[in-house]
This record gives C-alpha cells, structure tokens and sequence, in this order.
C-alpha cells in the first residue's frame, strides 16, 4: 500500500485493543498505520443509560464518509445491518469465541448455582429474555457501562452477577474473571459477536486490498449470514434475537438462530405453560447460499414470534385439511407422516367379504382409508355401492363415501368408536362388514357384537408405521421450530413418530412436547409410550379439531356454550377453569 491507513476507532480500551490487533496484523503484511480516536454517540450518553442502533459505530462511520478515516474497526455486532451503501466490510478476521460468560460476585457460581432472585445485571435485551427462559426467578436488572465499569459495580455488591461476551473478556486479558461460559444452545450469541467488522469505502480499492488480507472467509460467510437473518426478521442490535452460523467439517454453513417469542397463550389455557418462551430453528447450505439460508431462518423466526407450532402425524393426503384450519386459527404446522397406508394383499379377503353384501348388510367406516378401499374393492365385485346400508364415524369418512354418492350413512353424535358402537342402530343377528387397517384395535367388533351383531372384520388396507421417507421430514420438522402440541390420531401414530426419531434428544424433544390426542385409545398409547401431557380433542374432523388446538394453546378464548352450542361437548368444556376438565389428562 502506497499510503498510511488511519484507523478510526473508539476511544473504550476494549476499543483501543482491537484496533491497535488490526494495526498489529497490517503491519505484518507491510502495511503503515496510524489510529484516530473518535468519540461516538455512545460515549457521549449518560452512564445508566442504555445506548441505540449504531451508537457505537455513527460518528465513525460519518469521519469515513467525510474522508477523515480509511478504515473503521468496530465490533460486528454494533454494526447496523442496514449498511451503508458507500462502505463495504473488507474484512471479518477470525473471530473470538462468539459465547457469553456468567461472571459472580462469589467466584466459582454457575448459572445454575445462582442462589434464587439473585440479580443479574445486564444492559441487553437478548440476555435478557433468554435468561428468563431457563431462570424465571432471577432478578434482571440494567447495568450498563464498559467492562470495566461493570466488574467494578459487580464487587462493590449491585450485582450478584454479570453476563459479559467472552469475546471481550478474552481480549482485555480479563478470561480469568469468567466463571461460567454459557452453552450458544441456551443463550444464543448475538449476529456477529466476537468478530471485528472492518470497513472502508466503497471505492477505496487499494484500502480494500489491504485490509482484505486480514478476512477469513469462514467468519465471513457466517456472520455474514447472521447480520441477514437479523435484517430478515426486522430487528437490530438491541432485539431479543440470536443467531450464530459455523462452518462444519463437512463444508457446509450451519445456522441456529433463536428469538424470544412476541405471542403468548391466554391465561388459563389448559396447555399454556407448555409454550416455548423461545424459537429455536437450525439449518444449513453451501457457504455461497449463505444468505438464501439466512433468508429463509428469518421468515422462520418471524412466523414462529408470532404464532404457535404444532406438529401433525398423519399422512399428507389426511393432513391438508388439518394443515389448512390449524392456519386459519393462527397455528403454524407442520406434516410428519408417521404412517403410510399400503393396499391390502390379495389375501387379506376384502373383495371376497364384500362380494356378497346385499340389502340387509352395513358396511362400518371407521377411516377414509377404509372408505377408498372399500369403495375400490365393491367396484372390482360389481357390487353397486348403494345396495348395503353404510355407517360412518365421523365426517372424514362421510366425505370419502359422498364421492360415491351415499349421503344417508349413519353417524354418531361425537366422531368415534365408543359412540359408534353404542348409537348404530342394531338387531340381535345383523350382519356387519367392518373394512379396517391390519393394525386396528378389537374393541369396536366386541362392542357390535355385545350387542348381537354378526360381525365380519377384514382388512382394508395395511398401515406401515415409521415409512422411511418420513425420517428427514422429522430431522427437518425438529429443525424448523418448537414443538408447541403434537397432534397424534392412533396408536400406529404414536409409535410411528417415535419410530422415526433419529437419536435419544430427537426422541427425547418430541415426549417432551403435549399431544393433542383423536379419542381415549390414542391418548392411553400416548401416555404409555412416554409423553406426559395429553389432552383429547373431541373430534377427529379439522374444523372441530382446530379449533380445540386453538383452545388448548391459548390463541384463542373458549367459546361460549350459549352462543356455539353447535360445537362438541368437549370443546365447550374447555371453558371450565379446571385444566383436568380441560379436554383430558394433564
């Protein structure tokens, strides 16, 4: 370089340290430098006062435009996203450790040894709403001021403890004060946190090329994702947002970003303290689509502070319907198929129990997988679909039989099978032709046949449980988002989803998530194979069942019995301030 770069810097001594590193690694490369400190707007403030978007960065930023400056030294994370359009980052070095550190009063405390209420001084808003996250009871509290300044606040006893970047604590030679480095998968760091930022004008190309030198395409190609994913969700530098991206062995970029949530259950919904206070989404590409990954996590992250997220486990052909009216109650969700329904083998004897139904039969629909494959079956027989009588449980099923045109199917009061058995009407000796799938439970032909039916069972369709295809759906699933409510409609659901969880955290997240279950055989699977919070939806159709999830979630206020006596009993009920009464088990 032909000329001295002047470094603009602030005049802090955490400031002063990075700036005089940029000069030292210049040096190195033959490069003349000379440093001019600037005093910002942040300097400038009160003392016990938080500071703004760029208030560390505006007044330097400015002494470059004018010309006073060459390069600007400021730390990644005070840069506002918007950047200016005639600067350009020339340089992320490689970046410091990007965590935050718990530093106690008492040394050797940890966060999770902090005495109950302690305080807990902190001048960021992330920090703050992550820490409240996993430690409601703390007493958080503004402290604001250098590092120094704050260490000094913390020993003479106005906090117990202070969170602090170890970025910053490791350049001031301060690492020995940290007592506790908080995991990035409970407290995520800031975009662009221990990382410098350097900056020069746009059409300085011989200051480019210098300082160029100094970037690390790593620390590029993350924190450059990072500040996009902020700037993709409308937020800044004093937002309660989190997003820290890593280069993997493997080549590709990952990003976890996190947010604190701006949507919150009603009062008294009956899974309420159930909803994470927290999003957490992941993903991950080629470094170059750095900013398409970091595009579509910031439309995750906006949808996911404003609305709960459910997971559904049926297969997709069963799930549009649910997807649609969980949308339109304000739910975001998101299909798992945790089974697939395979057609019934040549001698399962389907066609045969069909081929001599006449007037005096019923056909029982308990699905609308058995409804298609019946329907199917009757034609391949020469059966015409309207000469047995039909019974359906439920309005999925109806809708499969109406595309055959049968529009006088019997249908009990509330959709399932205890209510079925007990309401269909029945002669002692009728004969009844039950379609299911190989894995249905027993309890519906003992019923029929307590009350002196003949019934045929036969085998409509074979369900596969944990289909392979579903696995990456699963990984992708667990990565897009919270699991709020999980909505299970079988056993064969129950234990497909667990199926396909690729490890023990997998696995693990989603027990710990509540299910929102179709009816009591589903709930007892549920809480057999481990989840400890079920509540039973009335109603197996969409509308009825989205708008128990809605409910139960707290998006919405139980409706009034006198004004929506069409609903379901149970969905009424949600309305007592029970939470037992609230639609099932707690």
């Amino acid at each position: 370089m032909t000329r001295t770069l002047r470094i603009g810097t602030r005049g802090s001594q955490l400031a002063l340290v990075q700036a005089h590193w940029v000069a030292d690694r210049l040096a190195e490369h033959g490069v003349l430098t000379e440093i001019t400190i600037i005093r910002t707007e942040g300097d400038d403030r009160p003392v016990d006062t938080a500071w703004g978007e760029g208030a560390f960065v505006g007044r330097i930023v400015g002494a470059l435009l004018e010309g006073a400056v060459d390069l600007a030294v400021h730390s990644a994370k005070d840069v506002p996203t918007d950047e200016h359009p005639q600067l350009v980052i020339a340089a992320y070095p490689p970046r410091e450790d990007p965590r935050d550190a718990l530093v106690c009063r008492e040394r050797g405390t940890t966060l999770a040894t902090l005495p109950h209420g302690a305080r807990v001084g902190t001048d960021s808003p992330r920090r703050v709403a992550f820490l409240r996250a996993v430690r409601p009871d703390l007493d958080i509290h503004p402290l604001h001021g250098n590092v120094d300044t704050r260490l000094a606040k913390l020993d003479r006893g106005d906090s117990d403890a202070l969170v602090l970047a170890v970025a910053g604590l490791t350049r001031l030679g301060r690492a020995d004060r940290i007592d506790d480095i908080l995991p990035t998968s409970m407290l995520a760091s800031a975009p662009g946190q221990g990382s410098l930022a350097l900056q020069v004008r746009h059409d300085d190309e011989e200051a480019i090329a210098a300082v160029g030198l100094l970037d690390d395409p790593a620390t590029r190609a993350a924190v450059q994702a990072e500040r996009a994913l902020l700037n993709g969700t409308g937020g800044g530098c004093r937002s309660p947002i989190g997003a820290l991206g890593r280069l993997r062995p493997d080549g590709r970029l990952e990003v976890i970003a996190a947010a604190e949530r701006t949507w919150s259950p009603l009062a008294h919904a009956p899974l309420a303290d159930a909803v994470a206070p927290i999003a957490w989404v992941r993903g991950d590409a080629e470094p170059a689509a750095n900013l398409d990954l970091a595009a579509r996590l910031a439309a995750r992250i906006v949808t996911l502070r404003q609305r709960p997220r459910v997971l559904v486990c049926r297969t997709d052909a069963q799930a549009t319907a649910l997807l649609q009216a969980l949308d339109a109650h304000d739910i975001d969700a998101v299909n798992v198929p945790a089974i697939e329904v395979a057609p019934a083998l040549l001698g399962d004897g389907l066609d045969e129990a069909l081929r001599g139904v006449g007037p005096g039969d019923r056909i029982v629909i308990t699905s609308g997988n058995a409804a298609r494959a019946t329907l199917a079956a009757l034609g391949r027989v020469a059966v015409p679909a309207d000469v047995p009588a039909w019974a359906a449980v439920g309005d999925g099923s109806l809708a499969a039989l109406a595309t055959a045109g049968i529009d006088d199917a019997f249908v009990p009061a509330l959709a399932d099978a205890a209510t079925l058995a007990r309401e269909l009407p029945l002669a002692p000796g009728d004969h009844i032709v039950l379609p299911r799938s190989d894995l249905a439970d027993g309890a519906l032909p003992t019923a029929l046949r307590e009350r002196g039916a003949t019934v045929t069972e036969v085998v409509a369709y074979r369900t596969v449980e944990a289909p392979a295809a579903s696995r990456s759906r699963l990984v992708e699933a667990l990565d897009g988002g919270p699991l709020d409510a999980i909505v299970l409609t079988s056993a064969s659901t129950v234990r497909g989803i667990l199926a396909l969880a690729a490890d023990d955290d997998a696995r693990d997240r989603l027990l710990a998530a509540p299910v929102i279950a179709i009816g009591a055989p589903s709930a007892a699977a549920a809480r057999e194979a481990g989840f400890a919070r079920v509540v039973v939806a009335p109603s197996p159709d969409a509308s009825t069942l989205a708008a128990f999830a809605a409910v139960a979630l707290g998006t919405r206020e139980a409706p009034d019995p006198r004004v929506h006596r069409h609903l379901p009993p149970a969905i009424d009920a949600l309305a007592a301030p029970d939470p037992a009464a609230a639609g099932g088990a707690r």
